[in-house]
């Protein structure tokens, strides 16, 4: 027999043995039925477990302050907070965590000090009140930064057992947790934002915004807006903008809730007595009455205490900009917009000459000048110009330009005989002062008059002005 079969048959034999040795151990390991678990799940334990609907109350005990909720036919309420709206979120973890609750595991059976746990003077206990009126506490004591748990003993066992920390967060909240902090209830579909409205300290008279139709007024002066401001004066607002802040109020949330069922000292304590705004937002609803909603905010350096819908809260808001709307800030940037289609002629006299331009036709198609047709693209463009007058933001209501006006633009209008006329004067330095039908409210950059007095010329000579004059 050659030396390579012995060799191999040698490795046959060893191979024979060590498949023989597999058989034999495994025959005496005991077999898997499928019931076997990990580690961690073999030594937990079920400390609480139970439905929500055999719960009566849990009660918190802790030196700072706990709190007790109660379950009736199926409305909780906590005490203390009768008639206040609640969290319901907060309000379904307690429920959730206080009836179910798992042991990593049993860290002590038979402690010989509770101390080394924290046990001896616990943090804080919690107390299980069933319908049948039967009940269990458990008591809490340190937190293990190790394992993340916390070391939990039922009262009426020496039994120490360790339980994740994060399973118990429901029951580090206070009773002024439990307050909800939105603080308008989510409206339906069909809600449609009507008006807001501002009073208080902060206004010397009511300043109001809502839903506005010019169409229906027969007022040419503002063709295509839809809201307004109706006081002090009737002026338009950009829509959009306004959804914006409209949108802010919907989802403001508070950011603390300061007292409950508060007394008339305490709303003298956060200048809520008199407060600084009275804001007012309405939303209406096809065939039902309107939604209203109503806030006094009193502003105290950077905080916003305040009161929503007569509910007896008081509340902490982070300010934001629809809280102090005002008429300065608010009204639209254009002085006034009509429409080309409601135009019968245009009237422009600056620097010492007169250019007046006829509209007519169904849809504003023919235009001349002393007689002579006007390319309607190009008279469209300069159009666009005209009604581009733009306010900078600069409130001045108590103006007193001096001498006559540099530029005079009048719009005549077709359906009612009426006209409009923005009058421009000096106001210094790149500035111009702006008169709408002679009332005087902002200024504006002076570049437009010069871009105006270039584009009378270029529009009679058959050129297309630029309307961009803020470039």
């Amino acid at each position: 027999m050659s030396k390579r079969t012995k060799t191999l048959l040698l490795a046959l034999v060893i191979l024979a043995l060590l498949v023989g040795l597999f058989f034999a151990v495994k025959l005496l390991l005991p077999q898997d039925d499928g019931t076997a678990s990990s580690s961690v799940e073999s030594t937990s334990i079920k400390l609480i477990s139970m439905s929500s609907d055999e719960l009566s109350s849990v009660e918190v005990s802790r030196s700072e302050g706990g709190f007790v909720l109660r379950v009736e036919d199926g409305e909780s309420s906590i005490d203390g907070l009768e008639g206040l709206p609640l969290d319901s979120d907060r309000i379904s973890s307690v429920v959730s965590q206080a009836t179910s609750m798992t042991a990593r595991e049993m860290v002590e059976e038979s402690p010989t000090s509770l101390g080394l746990y924290g046990l001896d003077n616990p943090s804080y206990s919690l107390t299980v009140t069933k319908t049948d009126g039967s009940s269990f506490t458990l008591d809490f004591g340190l937190e293990s930064s190790v394992s993340y748990t916390t070391y939990v003993k039922l009262s009426d066992s020496d039994a120490v057992y360790a339980v994740y920390t994060s399973d118990l967060s429901s029951f580090e909240y206070t009773v002024e947790d439990f307050v909800s902090r939105k603080i308008i209830p989510d409206l339906s579909e069909n809600a449609d934002f009507k008006s807001i409205s501002f009073s208080g300290a902060d206004y010397a008279e009511p300043f109001v915004i809502e839903k506005y139709d010019f169409d229906a007024d027969e007022d040419s002066t503002y063709s295509y807006f839809s809201y307004a401001i109706t006081s002090p004066s009737l002026k338009p607002v950009d829509a959009e903008s306004i959804f914006a802040y409209v949108d802010e109020i919907l989802d403001t949330t508070a950011q603390s809730v300061l007292a409950g069922n508060y007394t008339e000292e305490e709303l003298r304590q956060y200048g809520l007595d008199e407060p600084d705004a009275r804001i007012e937002v309405t939303f209406s609803e096809e065939y039902e009455e309107d939604t209203v909603f109503t806030f006094s905010l009193s502003f105290q350096d950077d905080t916003v205490y305040a009161i929503c819908n007569d509910v007896p809260i008081i509340y902490t808001l982070s300010k934001a900009d629809w809280m102090t709307l005002k008429y300065e800030t608010t009204v639209h940037s254009l002085f006034l917009l009509p429409s080309i289609y409601e135009v019968s002629r245009v009237t422009v006299q600056t620097d010492g000459k007169t250019y007046a331009f006829d509209v007519s036709g169904e849809k504003s198609e023919t235009v001349s000048y002393n007689g002579e047709a006007i390319e309607k693209t190009a008279f469209s463009k300069f159009y666009q110009l005209l009604i581009g007058a733009s306010h900078d933001g600069n409130y001045v209501p108590d103006a007193q330009p001096q001498g006559d006006p540099v530029l005079t633009i009048t719009f005549d209008y077709r359906n009612d005989g009426n006209s409009d006329t923005l009058q421009f004067y000096d106001a210094g330095t790149r500035k111009l002062f702006v008169a709408l039908n002679g009332e005087i409210e902002f200024t504006m950059m002076s570049s437009y008059l010069e871009k105006v007095q270039e584009a009378c010329e270029q529009v009679i000579n058959g050129e297309t002005p630029d309307p961009d004059w803020k470039v």
